[in-house]
């Protein structure tokens, strides 16, 4: 007996998006090996309204699955854009994640807003509004979902919270019946000329509305705890990291993957929908390298190895740092060092708290570092002379002043394990912790 089947779409949108797909399920084309098909459920959920959360459509999910006799059931998923984080919201519901576990068996996810959009931040314009705003007149009329759209927002708190919950601290997805099949595609068209109609640039890297380097599960942790006289570089567990990928599709973009589908996508869709194993997790994605139309997205991204940092600066109280730099610089043998200028080139502040903000860099764009040393230079203000943030960093034994922090980061794999600052395609989280502490000639209390 085949798992129901259960399509969520993205933002803005309803469960019309899924209409090709839906019918491909139910007929697939001629040659391509059918998925078995009992039950097929199509989710429309509200996005458009601007006092609803992507953890309350997750709710909501989940009381649409026990009006339909779904609750505590097996079930398969294809998401699309938020679709995704509307599935790991409801997996990862802390009160209820054990029951939940081992619930859904395959997920396929395409072009995901696993880390959020570039295009959520101007989701609030009026431009926005007119064009993807509720049309429905009522309380309601011309809302675009603005609690929404700052759960989508690059670098919100909203994705760095959720990847802790089954990205870092949990390992929720693997390769064997105890957890989800997870495969990931997305298109790598945009929307060329029209994008700039709308006057959006922030296409680079991107399927015209989610990035390459942020749609995969291969996500990564760096701590850097510049608040003790031991300054510490943590690298998350990364030697069992499960590997996700991206697996690219020519000649489509975000909506394309759904309106659209080349042949081969629905071949491979199908085939990642009836695994069983991690043999036949790993016949998909061999499969997938041997498409030509995986292939040849392969080859625009690896001329493109876009790589994306979520940042997250806190002090020793555990309090937002919202006025900071973070500098990535190269070492020579000589000790001259040079700014990795293309690091700091596309950055993103999260709007509702500028202590997480987003890095888009382009591998392929950074100078030679072969032979260099990697420093972190971090610079913070509290904006009051009265306290300050200081670190220790490269000479521990050296009394730190209150400006710029420099700590060394290795660069390849043979000094940080299986850890590089530099892996394309992934998501970087990095944290960095300051001490908080009272500036000379300590004004802040005196003495009568």
């Amino acid at each position: 007996m085949a798992n129901p089947l259960l399509l969520l779409h993205g933002y803005g949108s309803s469960a019309q998006a899924y209409k090709t797909w839906k019918n491909i399920f139910l007929q697939p084309p001629k040659g391509v090996e059918p998925r078995k098909v009992e039950e097929i459920s199509v989710g429309n959920y509200v996005t458009l309204n601007n006092e609803i959360t992507i953890d309350d459509i997750a709710n909501g999910f989940q009381h649409a699955l026990h009006d339909k006799g779904l609750d505590g059931k097996p079930f398969d998923a294809v998401v699309h854009s938020t679709g995704m984080l509307v599935m790991r919201a409801w997996l990862t519901a802390n009160s209820v994640q054990t029951s939940r576990h081992g619930l859904l068996k395959r997920l396929v996810a395409l072009a995901p807003a696993t880390f959020g959009s570039p295009l959520a931040a101007k989701g609030r314009s009026l431009l926005a509004r007119i064009f993807m705003g509720n049309k429905q007149i009522g309380p309601d009329f011309l809302d675009s979902g603005d609690l929404v759209l700052s759960n989508l927002e690059l670098g919100s708190q909203y994705t760095w919270d959720l990847a802790h919950k089954d990205l870092i601290h949990s390992k929720l997805y693997g390769v064997d019946n105890t957890t989800p099949y997870v495969f990931v595609f997305d298109g790598t068209n945009d929307y060329g000329k029209l994008a700039e109609i709308f006057d959006s640039p922030d296409q680079e890297g991107s399927d015209g509305v989610v990035r390459w380097s942020a749609v995969a599960l291969n996500t990564r942790k760096i701590t850097l705890n510049l608040s003790s006289r031991t300054p510490t570089i943590e690298w998350a567990d990364w030697s069992n990291l499960l590997e996700i990928p991206v697996i690219p599709v020519a000649g489509v973009n975000h909506n394309q993957i759904l309106s659209n589908p080349p042949q081969d996508l629905i071949a491979l869709v199908l085939q990642a929908l009836n695994v069983n194993s991690q043999e036949d997790f790993d016949k998909v994605h061999a499969a997938a390298r041997a498409t030509a139309v995986i292939k040849e997205g392969q080859d625009k991204l690896d001329a493109n190895r876009w790589q994306q940092f979520v940042v997250h600066a806190k002090d020793s109280q555990d309090c937002p740092i919202t006025d900071y730099s973070i500098e990535i610089l190269a070492q020579d043998e000589s000790g001259e060092q040079t700014t990795v200028s293309k690091f700091e080139d596309d950055v993103h502040p999260f709007a509702a708290d500028t202590s997480f903000r987003c890095f888009h860099v382009n591998l392929r764009e950074l100078p030679p570092l072969e032979g260099k040393k990697l420093i972190a230079r971090v610079s913070a203000s509290t904006g009051t002379q009265l306290v300050g943030y200081r670190g220790y960093g490269l000479d521990a034994s050296a009394e730190p002043d209150f400006g710029p922090v420099d700590l060394q980061i290795p660069t390849d794999q043979k000094q940080a394990g299986t850890a590089t600052l530099f892996f394309p395609f992934t998501t970087t989280l990095i944290e960095i912790i300051l001490s908080r502490e009272p500036k000379p000639p300590f004004t802040i209390f005196q003495w009568e």
